[in-house]
């Protein structure tokens, strides 16, 4: 009798427990997902992004295809990509892209003309522009991305698909619902707009101003780990030095950094906030 009872039991519990997990499944299916909130002259970021060398700093020719290969990253945080290597010039437009997609809730579309995109770049809507945007957002869309995390490891490409009318040059843009997760927890950070336009074509210091601003107060790192991080291709450990002395020079110029300073194998760098703000300006 205690058999049948506990066999009863059991299976109650049974149906239960899949009755829940289905509504759970249901509930998460028709959850709508919306990026954090940033102010204006901002663009949102996950940390991994920035503590890896997802977006190197490297020039487009130098670009190469990997499979599954484990990137460079800041310890806590393991990314694994395949696809063609994304640099510095994917990262903007990417951070264009998630910011003109904010209002709208993940996974839906988001739709923009070539003109609009470019101009919320900075850049001019010349052929060759337009040429650009369209490679990366092919790269984008053509990847797979792995980051594993605390809690959750994501896995899927930075854009889901696109859709191009030809008659009227709009773009369709749909982000992968999931990516929310990577901005879970306050894990991610608001990277200064207007500065990093100023650093167009340096994509060694465009690199160094996303990590230095997912770190409020940096700690000192050695140049190994700059040039690991940045995901850097100079091989000669002098002219990697000459090179980021050059873009932390740039930083400083543009009002990022307030001083940096080499000595030996050590770097370290001092951020300069406005008095009138916040100095905690990142969510680390």
């Amino acid at each position: 009798m205690l058999t049948a009872i506990n066999d009863t039991n059991q299976q109650k519990i049974a149906e239960i427990t899949e009755r829940l997990k289905k509504k759970i499944e249901e509930n998460e299916d028709t959850a709508v997902y919306h990026l954090p909130k940033w102010q204006e002259d901002k663009r949102g970021a996950p940390n991994s992004f920035l503590r890896s060398a997802l977006f190197a700093a490297i020039q487009s020719k130098d670009r190469i295809f990997i499979k599954d290969k484990t990137l460079f990253s800041q310890q806590g945080i393991t990314v694994k990509f395949t696809g063609e290597r994304l640099n510095q010039e994917d990262m903007t437009i990417w951070l264009a892209l998630v910011d003109l997609a904010r209002e709208h809730p993940l996974g839906n579309e988001c739709d923009f003309t070539a003109y609009g995109i470019l101009n919320h770049m900075g850049l001019t809507d010349g052929g060759r522009e337009r040429e650009r945007l369209q490679s990366s957002i092919d790269r984008l869309t053509a990847c797979l991305v792995k980051i594993e995390g605390n809690r959750y490891v994501y896995g899927g490409s930075l854009i889901d698909d696109f859709v191009i009318d030809k008659d009227t040059k709009h773009y369709k843009i749909t982000l992968n619902r999931q990516l929310i997760r990577l901005f879970g927890e306050n894990n991610w950070t608001a990277i200064n707009w207007e500065q990093r336009k100023q650093l167009r074509q340096k994509p060694l210091a465009l690199k160094l101003h996303e990590y230095y601003s997912s770190h409020a107060r940096p700690l000192p790192v050695t140049l190994q780990f700059l040039q690991d991080i940045t995901g850097s291709q100079t091989k000669e450990k002098f002219k990697f030095k000459q090179s980021l002395k050059t873009a932390l020079e740039a930083l400083v110029k543009i009002g990022f950094l307030a001083s940096y300073i080499i000595e030996g194998d050590k770097v370290t760098v001092e951020r300069k906030f406005p008095r009138t703000l916040p100095q905690i300006q990142t969510r680390d």
